[in-house]
Formats: C-alpha cells, sequence, structure tokens
C-alpha cells in the first residue's frame, strides 16, 4: 500500500453552482469521503498514509431529475503502476452518518467483469464508449466490477458541486453504496460509474469522476487543462469534454 495518496477530482462548472438544484441532480455520482475542496487547483485533495479509499457511488433513484431505476451499474478501475502489479480490493460498507447521510443498506460484495491490459475505453450500455477523457489509454489498465441495480431510496441525496452537501438534502430519494477500496501498487488510479436508466430507457454515467495520485506515480497519458463548460456540473481529472448524463 503506497504510504500517500492525494484524491484530486477537477469541476467543470454548471449552469447553476449550487446544491439541490432546480436542474436536478444527476442520475449517477462518485464521492471520495473525507475530500476537500480546493478552489485554486479546481480539486478534491486529501492525503492519507492509512486505511482504504472511501468510495460512495450514489443512485438518484428518486430525487429531482431522477429517471427512477438504474440497471447494471458498473464501476471501472482505471490504474497505472510502473513496477509493480497492481492488486484491488472492495469491501462493502455503509455511510455510518458521515455528514448527515444515513445509509441502512449494505451493498453486496461487487462481482469482477473483466480486467482489461489493450488500452481501450469501458462501453456504455447503448454500446458506445464511455468518453475517455484522456484517462484510458496505451499503459492503462483497468478492471470492470458489475454492483448490481440500484433500485431503493433509502438514504439522501444531494448534488455534489465543489463542496460536500450539508444542506437542500432531498431525503430518502436515493441509493448510496459505500466501497472501502485498496488499491496495492498502484501509482495512479481513476474511478468511472455507469450504466442505464428505465424511463426512458438511456445509458447514463456519473459526471464526477475520481483520480487519485500516490507514490509520485502520474497517469502515462497526460490531462489537458480544465475547461469551463456550460451545462449539467461535470466533474472529472483534467476532463477535456463534456460529459453526458
Amino acid at each position: 500500500m503506497m504510504s500517500a495518496w492525494r484524491f484530486q477530482i477537477v469541476l467543470l462548472t454548471a449552469i447553476v453552482a449550487f446544491t439541490g438544484s432546480a436542474w436536478g441532480i444527476p442520475a449517477l455520482q462518485l464521492y471520495v469521503e473525507g475530500a476537500t475542496y480546493d478552489n485554486t487547483t479546481e480539486s478534491w485533495v486529501v492525503t492519507d498514509g492509512d486505511g482504504p479509499i472511501r468510495l460512495w457511488c450514489i443512485g438518484n433513484t428518486d430525487g429531482p431529475g431522477s429517471h427512477g431505476d438504474i440497471l447494471n451499474v458498473r464501476l471501472a478501475v482505471a490504474y497505472y503502476s510502473s513496477d509493480a502489479p497492481v492488486t484491488i480490493g472492495i469491501t462493502p460498507s455503509t455511510t455510518g452518518g458521515y455528514g448527515g447521510f444515513t445509509d441502512p443498506s449494505t451493498p453486496s460484495a461487487p462481482t469482477l467483469i473483466q480486467t482489461v491490459t489493450d488500452g481501450s475505453v469501458p462501453q456504455l450500455s447503448d454500446g458506445s464508449d464511455l468518453p475517455s477523457h484522456g484517462i484510458y489509454g496505451a499503459g492503462v489498465d483497468w478492471q470492470e466490477f458489475a454492483l448490481g441495480d440500484f433500485t431503493l431510496n433509502d438514504s439522501p441525496i444531494a448534488d455534489f458541486i465543489g463542496d460536500f452537501p450539508t444542506s437542500g438534502l432531498h431525503a430518502n430519494d436515493a441509493q448510496i453504496n459505500v466501497y472501502e477500496i485498496d488499491l496495492a501498487g498502484a501509482e495512479w488510479f481513476h474511478f468511472d460509474l455507469y450504466d442505464s436508466t428505465q424511463s426512458p430507457t438511456r445509458a447514463v454515467f456519473a459526471p464526477f469522476s475520481h483520480d487519485a495520485e500516490g507514490g509520485g506515480g502520474n497517469p502515462p497519458v497526460p490531462e489537458p487543462g480544465t475547461v469551463a463548460l456550460v451545462g449539467l456540473g461535470i466533474v472529472a481529472f483534467a476532463v477535456s469534454r463534456r460529459r453526458k448524463q
């Protein structure tokens, strides 16, 4: 395990930049527990030498902008190591009431779907490529995990734009799956969450993508600079283009 983790999540601006906007909440979101938003770097940053990453996978099943159940949700974990094999361990957990987010349901253990080493990009349920925004490519391997269907509405939901939401919560409108993730040997890694809603049927993916650096490692594919976009709130590490929901 690396001695320190540096988590960076870059914010691309939205039509509105406050929690719980009238424009709705994304179908899927990701959040790294304990991260602090840095306005200068437009990044979530947390350094922790011990313990796993606590990753929240949040499904908007009944909140503003919801399209109901989210089926066949998948998590892609991209990673890079210059000289060591990477081992990924994922343990289901709950929010434990962190920040006022109650989460009574412990998810099932994710199922490994595939390990990809050819530099390709994850595919959405409609057969299209997940926008790679420079994350995927030669030298970057990734694993894909099945998280099951998001059909519950037993937890609060809000829009994680720029800060951890403490107001504007919509009670019992979400399913939150929390996982403790260990990435032994990884110098850099990145998460993506995706698949499909049914009303209407369409592919969706989280506009919040999380990158982390540790041990001085860097991704082999350079990231383009941050660009301010008009549209729904989109978070990614150095994303160069807007990601559809």
